[in-house]
């Protein structure tokens, strides 16, 4: 059934006298859940929300292509899924949830829903913590490997390498010395 059917079976049942905010808080479960653009192996939906905003803010999209758009959130499911030891994953997890709360607590809302000024805002802490010199190898801060596993993605994806750094799919001679201003950006081959 869709929505157009249930609107007029529900005012015929009702006799036409129900109000409209009435109809409106009936039907707002009709709305579809938030999903990601992506089928996740490791993050569960609202897990990959979350990815999804974070990726967007460490690399937004501006007259280029951004994380979100290179599939980078997808990327980072696929290698906590299949390359990730589990006292990483839960880490990772537990970051995410970590996110959620610090937004709760902070502003009240979930973090996929606040201003990008605010996700900045929390997104700057973590990456203080993260690349503290204090912080321990062997247990890297969940930040730290959102970012890396962001920038990784990005500059291998087509989008990164094509569109934002420098791409000759068929390099040709070698010039060790040349000029900077002659080659423009860093190069993704």
């Amino acid at each position: 059934m869709n929505r157009r059917d249930a609107i007029k079976r529900t005012a015929i049942l009702m006799g036409g006298t129900i109000s409209a905010s009435a109809m409106l808080g009936v039907f707002d479960g009709c709305k579809a859940d938030p999903t990601i653009g992506w089928p996740p192996k490791f993050c569960t939906t609202e897990e990959g929300q979350i990815l999804e905003a974070i990726a967007g803010r460490i690399i937004p999209r501006t007259d280029t292509p951004g994380a979100v758009d290179a599939g980078v959130p997808a990327f980072i499911d696929t290698m906590m899924a299949e390359f990730y030891q589990e006292k990483e994953k839960t880490a990772f997890r537990e970051g995410l949830k970590t996110v959620e709360a610090d937004a709760q607590s902070a502003h009240g809302k979930s973090f996929t829903t606040l201003t990008p000024e605010q996700q900045d805002e929390l997104l700057t802490k973590y990456d203080k913590e993260a690349f503290a010199e204090n912080n321990k190898e062997d247990e890297p801060h969940f930040f730290r490997t959102i970012k890396e596993l962001t920038i990784l993605g990005f500059f291998t994806s087509e989008p990164g390498a094509t569109e934002v750094l420098k791409y000759d799919p068929v390099p040709g001679d070698y010039k060790g010395c040349i000029p900077y201003s002659e080659v423009g950006r860093t190069w993704a081959t």
